[in-house]
């Protein structure tokens, strides 16, 4: 007569996952003992469907072994094999001899981005706080995860940046900090002096890359008058040119004791890496960011015609292609095994460098400048308030057109949602239509599997 065994084990996935496995087993107490099943764990637990997830087992006293649903022949006491499920399902492993049949269950449960995809297309409109179009683009460490474009922005059109340009100039700079070419903290008077003829004032002496990036070099801001014109001058003025123009303003404080968002900072940083390059800028990103990451459609402008790029707001991307960069970043560095940026760079990109100094310009609409209350190598960080659900950190680059592209290390995510909204209130549309996505995506990223 068969006597039934429960077998219930409660196993302690990497990371930090819980995966509740209760199975039963039939055995004919003549023909001996049932197999044992001592564990059966699914990795990850949630995932998007369509990607590989892991299996792994330990079993005795086996002779044949099932992967259900679909009766897949498995084998070893000890194994593993990979599945790629259409969806969330409940697997379990069937490990049977003479003596009996023992069964484990596991969820395998996969992301539902339905309710990302209605928060989207409803922001599509000519009602208060719409735009007329999207591009919208979701990653984790291994890659996209969802994405969709609406309205008048297809998922293939090139989209102007303004401001979310700074993350990627600013992660193709620090690839010279990796290779010794600067340093972030040596005045770039030194590099400037490559070039005998350029004017680099000494009241500027003290300035260095780390100013530069983190817009704490005391040079004006966005919204001062002093800027010179030649910042958003692509076509006639050259980036040597532009730079000199800078270099001659007065500053607006002491270099190094406050933050001041603005754009002149890095063409300063931009002209040091094309002197130490030898390269003008677009052939410079290219071999040092764009390349190693296989981007083709992201660019600054054809440098036959664009001889002043804007380091900090000149350039354009597709969604997909804007998404490697925040993977670089959640992968510390490595992009599809290859080393692209130290680990040293990263963290120094997402390290807060305005601690204890006075802000003279933020970006933000007023009331929301408590919202990001610290500035890295071209990200802000978001007050944590604005994350329930995630330990964060959460840092973004936002756009002046809404562009709005941001991660959190916590939960290993990326985003980027591409607008063309206008400028007066095109920030403020971006960090609404993100303020809305980000609750949904949440939810899905921390739901357990069952």
């Amino acid at each position: 007569m068969p006597i039934l065994r429960s077998l219930c084990s409660l196993l302690l996935l990497p990371p930090l996952l819980l995966l509740h496995a209760c199975g039963h087993s039939e055995a004919d107490s003549a023909a001996g003992p049932a197999p044992t099943i001592e564990a059966f764990t699914v990795t990850p637990s949630t995932t998007n469907a369509g990607r590989t997830v892991q299996l792994n087992w330990t079993v005795t006293g086996a002779t044949s072994l099932l992967i259900l649903p679909g009766s897949i022949n498995v084998s070893g006491q000890t194994g593993t094999s990979f599945v790629v499920p259409a969806g969330t399902t409940r697997l379990a492993l069937q490990a049977s001899n003479r003596g009996g049949t023992t069964t484990v269950p596991a969820n395998l449960r996969a992301y539902d981005w339905s309710g990302t995809a209605t928060t989207l297309n409803g922001t599509i409109g000519s009602g208060t706080g719409q735009v007329s179009g999207y591009s919208f683009g979701l990653f984790d460490r291994s890659g996209p995860l969802f994405a969709q474009a609406g309205g008048d922005i297809p998922a293939d059109q090139l989209v102007l940046l303004a401001s979310a340009t700074k993350l990627p100039s600013v992660m193709a700079i620090l690839t010279m900090v990796d290779r010794g070419e600067i340093a972030l903290d040596t005045p770039v008077g030194q590099y400037l002096a490559l070039d005998p003829s350029f004017d680099w004032p000494t009241d500027k002496g003290l300035i260095t890359m780390r100013m530069l990036l983190a817009h704490t070099s005391g040079l004006p801001g966005l919204d001062d008058p002093a800027q010179p014109a030649c910042i958003t001058d692509e076509t006639s003025v050259s980036l040597r040119e532009c730079a000199q123009r800078i270099a001659r303003v007065d500053l607006a404080s002491a270099p190094g004791t406050a933050f001041n968002y603005g754009g002149i900072d890095f063409q300063i940083a931009g002209y040091v890496a094309t002197l130490i390059a030898n390269q003008n800028w677009q052939d410079f990103f290219q071999a040092r960011l764009a390349g190693p990451l296989g981007l083709t459609r992201f660019t600054y402008g054809d440098p036959a015609t664009v001889i002043n790029p804007r380091i900090a707001g000149g350039g354009a991307s597709i969604a997909s292609e804007y998404g490697e960069f925040l993977r670089l970043l959640l992968n510390d560095g490595v992009y599809n095994g290859n080393r692209v940026l130290s680990s040293a760079m990263v963290t120094q990109v997402l390290t807060d460098q305005t601690v204890g100094l006075r802000t003279i310009y933020s970006p933000f609409p007023f009331g929301r400048r408590i919202d990001y209350p610290g500035y890295g190598f071209g990200v802000f960080l978001t007050a944590p308030r604005k994350h329930p659900g995630s330990n964060g950190p959460e840092w973004s680059d936002p756009g002046l057109f809404g562009t709005m592209p941001w991660i959190d290390l916590a939960l290993g995510y990326g985003a980027v949602l591409l607008l063309q909204a206008d400028i007066v209130n095109g920030t403020e549309t971006g960090l609404d239509i993100w303020d809305e996505l980000r609750p949904g995506i949440i939810t899905q990223l921390t739901l357990p599997a069952s």
